[in-house]
């Protein structure tokens, strides 16, 4: 199974100064990594395939991929190493009308063709934070299994939660804000847990999310109250995978993935969607689908990609088309981490 990880060498050493260990933790990754025929490559520096290199452009990118795998073979999972300033997100046309200009997207790395919609192949990135040792982290983690799990949600969004819960943990141990604030939320709750699933509000500019009660949205969670976290994110949080100019003391997301013990973040770029109550569509239930597929033994990567592709039909054979919600979730949801971690 062909893997390739990517990066810029100019850009990493931009942002994160000497790469040598970078270099080191990536040859260590793939020799550990005894299931998989791995490559690593710069796109900006000449490589042993002779494709020629290209600049720091999205769609350059990715055709940059898509002649390497001529010269390769098909790539099956693809790591993007470094954060928007070493691989740019796609910006790609907003189909809601809301107040995102663009949707941050993976999803053309991920497919092979022009409909960049459903996934065709694994896609993860691993943000570079601004720090050599965040990166080296991301490729070194390891999951001791604990069968445990840690739910939180707005309470405007209490039933719906409750119904994608359900398949990881008992839906009344969900937590629910309010009344659970930054003030009485307990650190320790995230602590040896498998999964950990957040339906709160999310902004691109505060470091926050938010719960909901009415016209109340107390803050529900800080980068403040994550310390030692462990498990996998998936999060439906506005912008909870926002990472543009951020680091983690600005963003949870890269709060968690900063902890030793989180294999990996699946979130939201931009605006995201999801019910009031069941059943589960959008947002919803792409975590839930996600959360199935990682029960089942399946890899971050694996799981993600099948969430998607899953949505997809299931919209095609309701409505023979994926309307403009759907399609906005299946462009914004993007996977931070190591995508071969499994949870069994």
């Amino acid at each position: 199974m062909r893997m390739l990880i990517l990066s810029s060498k100019e850009g990493l050493q931009k942002e994160v100064g000497n790469i040598s260990k970078i270099e080191l933790a990536i040859k260590e990754f793939i020799r550990i990594k005894k299931d998989y025929d791995i490559r690593f490559c710069y796109y900006d520096q000449p490589n042993r395939y002779r494709v020629k290199p290209v600049k720091k452009n999205a769609m350059a990118i990715r055709d940059f991929i898509a002649n390497l795998e001529v010269k390769w073979g098909e790539i099956y999972i693809l790591v993007l190493i470094g954060g928007d300033r070493i691989i740019p997100f796609h910006k790609l046309k907003n189909p809601c009308d809301d107040n995102d200009r663009v949707v941050l997207s993976d999803n053309p790395y991920a497919s092979r063709d022009d409909d960049f919609l459903i996934p065709e192949r694994v896609c993860a990135r691993i943000p570079d934070n601004h720090d050599v040792n965040f990166i080296i982290n991301q490729l070194k983690k390891t999951h001791n299994i604990t069968k445990a799990s840690f739910g939180m949600t707005a309470k405007v969004w209490k039933e719906a939660s409750k119904n994608v819960y359900r398949q990881i943990g008992k839906p009344n141990d969900l937590k629910v804000s309010p009344p659970i604030t930054l003030d009485n939320f307990k650190s320790n709750w995230l602590e040896n847990k498998d999964l950990l699933y957040f339906n709160l509000h999310g902004s691109d500019v505060s470091p926050n999310w938010y719960g909901q009660d009415g016209d109340e949205y107390p803050i529900a969670l800080s980068p403040l109250n994550i310390q030692d976290a462990t498990g996998v994110v998936a999060s439906e949080a506005c912008y909870g995978a926002y990472i543009i100019n951020k680091s983690n003391k600005n963003t949870i997301c890269l709060k968690f993935l900063n902890q030793e013990n989180v294999l990996g973040f699946c979130g939201s770029t931009t605006i995201a969607y999801g019910p009031p109550a069941p059943p589960s569509t959008e947002a919803d239930l792409l975590v839930k689908y996600f959360f199935e597929y990682l029960k089942h033994g399946m890899t971050l990567g694996e799981s993600l990609k099948n969430a998607k592709i899953d949505i997809a039909r299931k919209a095609l054979r309701r409505h023979g088309f994926l309307d403009d919600d759907d399609q906005k979730t299946l462009l914004q949801f993007v996977l931070y981490g190591d995508p071969t971690l499994r949870l069994i």
